[in-house]
């Protein structure tokens, strides 16, 4: 069976039970939200049949013995454990709580996506291996996802049973600090953001509010309102803004008025939030002491300033969660963290270091092992880091008794990446968190090919993972600090690109678009997998143009390149977000074609780039 999470147990006898047969779709004192699910279940039956399908809600004295589906669940701690059985009487489904129920209904959706009709008999027994297992998605570097976005997003998290959503915000809320500051359509509004809270409920999602509270402020330190909170005194930006965006800018511990600021974003998120947790993040802090602190020590001011934030979020009922990089740089201020805090501990190395939860773990803290999709500062996901990644840190994870999963997607350098090229390394952070000794077979790359895309007869997952391979010589956070240091600010460097592999990939991706356009050109998803492709093989053309390769020199052309590409890049960026900063990406790719590099006589050496940034 193609299922996504793999269940733990799943035994298919011989027997075919047709779903042409059902009468009645019956749930058994159900929470209104297993009943909203099984209302999408009926219809989609019912569309498939084309005969209707009567639904009742009634409690255990219902007699009724038709041929149907029935739905139960109890109120056990084991929430999102259940049982789906399909046979000769029908379909019955029991959750150990309404989560067990809800998953057991997404798990019958995905054996009629795969049989259509006739389901074969079955029986099926499931749990988590994590009790958290979550997706953090970057809404702050780029794209502001519309809420009609952020409904799909869930609804997809949903039915790969992922239970936890946060959404990484600097700047892209509604806080009164940033008015005047950032636009109406760069930003979401309380109102996207309850109603988002409200839609997470009904799909047994948690929304954890997540805000940048100690580095990583660059709009706001940057304006003339805020300047003179920010550590670096009088800083003038010097570099392509998605550089300084990244890089800068963190906040002036010794500013009274620093906390009272951060506070106050604090106090404005929290009301629009269920969920008793709160993600500081308080990570990065690249610039503290190397501006108005100079001198001081860096690692006593980071953890005194962060004492100050867990304390107000904590004084608001709220659990801390917080990325564990600096307290793990400062092992021996660790202790001065509350036990009760949930560090968030990333690494997006393919192969990555077993040392940084052993730790965490060894220091009493609860965490959550942090992976990636590897689909950031690319215009599609890279697989083969992303399954070495998430699968590694999973297995520590639960080696050290990690509390679960929580997969980040994040935007670098302009958020380039649609969210349709992205899907595959959000789908092994479900498969893992659910299932953490699963194994990444061609079978679940198949299973991911139909589920993802409804493609069985192309294995999609290959296509995407031959993609994200040709973009490897370029890559655009290499370029895009290759670019600033040449034309911005007034150095000379070296870009890396392997010139024959370049040439090569132009005319693979050649072949991708055309295999991509046989099983579907007008579905969104693949429709943003060939502007993906278009993209990749531009982007190869422009680092060979860089490196004078001939054939490859022609600005004019690669100028009407461009111009024939971004119009669907940007109709893909509006269809599923705010107009956001989609400005700066034009005038970047408009930009390629036009700009004279520098010629000095010193070249430096290539720029190297911490790949985890």
């Amino acid at each position: 069976m193609k299922l996504i999470p793999t269940p733990k147990k799943c035994k298919v006898t011989e027997g075919v039970f047709s779903l042409e047969g059902l009468k009645t779709l019956r749930l058994h004192g159900c929470d209104r939200r297993v009943v909203k699910i099984a209302v999408t279940l009926r219809n989609e039956i019912e569309e498939l049949t084309g005969t209707p399908l009567r639904m009742r809600t009634a409690g255990d004295s219902c007699k009724c013995r038709c041929t149907g589906i029935d739905i139960s669940h109890g109120d056990s701690e084991k929430a999102e454990d259940y049982t789906l059985e399909v046979n000769a009487e029908g379909i019955k489904i029991c959750g150990g709580g309404a989560a067990g129920a809800y998953y057991a209904i997404q798990t019958l959706r995905q054996i009629i996506h795969e049989y259509g009709v006739d389901l074969p008999f079955c029986r099926i027994e499931d749990a988590p291996d994590f009790p958290e297992r979550g997706f953090y998605h970057d809404v702050t570097r780029g794209k502001v996802p519309t809420l009609k976005q952020l409904f799909h997003i869930t609804d997809l998290l949903a039915y790969y049973k992922i239970n936890s959503l946060q959404l990484y915000v600097e700047d892209a809320y509604e806080f009164v600090e940033y008015d005047g500051i950032m636009r109406a359509d760069e930003v979401l509004t309380a109102d996207e953001i309850m109603a988002l809270d409200d839609y997470c409920y009904d799909n047994f999602i948690e929304l954890v509010p997540s805000i940048a509270t100690f580095g990583h402020l660059y709009n706001l330190l940057q304006s003339d309102k805020y300047a003179h909170l920010c550590e670096l005194e009088n800083y003038k930006p010097g570099a392509v803004y998605w550089i300084e965006k990244m890089a800068h800018h963190t906040i002036d511990v010794s500013n009274p008025d620093s906390i009272k600021l951060i506070r106050s974003l604090i106090d404005q998120y929290i009301p629009l939030f269920r969920s008793n947790k709160f993600n500081i993040c308080c990570d990065e802090t690249f610039d503290l002491c190397r501006g108005r602190n100079a001198g001081k020590d860096a690692g006593e001011e980071y953890f005194k300033f962060l004492m100050q934030i867990i304390e107000h979020v904590k004084s608001r009922g709220k659990t801390v969660m917080m990325w564990g990089d600096i307290a793990l740089d400062q092992p021996d201020k660790m202790h001065c963290i509350p036990k009760d805090t949930i560090m968030l501990n990333w690494t997006y190395l393919k192969d990555p270091d077993e040392n940084k939860i052993k730790t965490m773990a060894e220091a009493g803290l609860d965490q959550i092992v942090c992976p990636g999709t590897s689909s950031w500062n690319r215009f599609v996901e890279e697989i083969d880091r992303s399954e070495g990644n998430i699968t590694k840190l999973v297995e520590y994870g639960k080696k050290y008794g990690a509390l679960g999963v929580l997969n980040t997607n994040w935007g670098d350098f302009g958020n380039i990446c649609a969210f349709n090229c992205s899907l595959y390394g959000m789908v092994i952070g479900a498969e893992k968190g659910w299932s953490a000794d699963s194994v990444l077979t061609e079978a679940f790359e198949r299973a991911a090919s139909s589920l993802l895309y409804d493609s069985d007869d192309v294995n999609m997952i290959e296509i995407i993972r031959t993609m994200g391979q040709c973009e490897r010589t370029c890559d655009w956070m290499e370029f895009m600090y290759w670019f600033s240091a040449n034309t911005v600010e007034g150095r000379v460097t070296e870009l890396n690109c392997d010139t024959e592999k370049a040439v090569a990939n132009i005319a693979l991706l050649d072949e991708v678009i055309k295999t991509i356009e046989s099983v579907d050109s007008e579905d969104v998803r693949f429709v943003d997998l060939i502007i993906a492709c278009k993209a990749i093989k531009t982007m190869n053309r422009v680092c060979l143009g860089i490196k004078g390769v001939e054939g490859y020199t022609d600005r004019k052309a690669l100028a009407d390149e461009i111009e024939t590409w971004l119009p669907d890049f940007c109709d893909a960026w509006r269809r599923e977000n705010k107009e956001s900063q989609l400005r700066y990406v034009i005038d970047f790719m408009r930009g390629l074609p036009t700009q004279k590099y520098n010629k000095a006589d010193h070249v430096e050496d290539a720029v190297t780039v911490d790949r985890q940034v």
